[in-house]
């Protein structure tokens, strides 16, 4: 049992060894990249963030001009629904109240 404990562990720290050896090759890499590229590289996500934030904004403003274009388009229906009804030219109202709203009308 201690053998395979020993096995195990010897098989264990040289694997340790090896990520850590290739994590510090990465690093060194990475650090290279960064003093070769990064400027180029933060240029480059800047200009993607700005045209992603000004297309966000125009999608936004276009939405919104819609919906509120909807909005009055429905209320200034609702509106002439509204003045017909009063001034009695909806076909939906019941022959008594046209009636008297007639009356009303002539006794003016």
């Amino acid at each position: 049992m201690r053998m395979k404990n020993k096995n195990k562990q010897d098989s264990l720290s040289k694997s340790s060894e090896k990520k850590g050896d290739l994590l510090i090759q990465v690093n060194e890499l990475m650090e290279k990249l960064e003093n070769d590229y990064g400027p180029l590289m933060l240029e480059e996500l800047q200009k993607r963030l700005i045209k992603t934030i000004e297309d966000f904004q125009t999608d936004v403003s276009s939405v919104l001009a819609q919906a509120f274009e909807n909005h009055r388009v429905k209320y200034e229906n609702f509106d002439k629904k509204i003045i017909e009804k009063i001034d009695g030219n909806d076909d939906d109202v019941p022959s008594f109240i046209a009636e008297y709203q007639t009356k009303q009308k002539n006794k003016k």
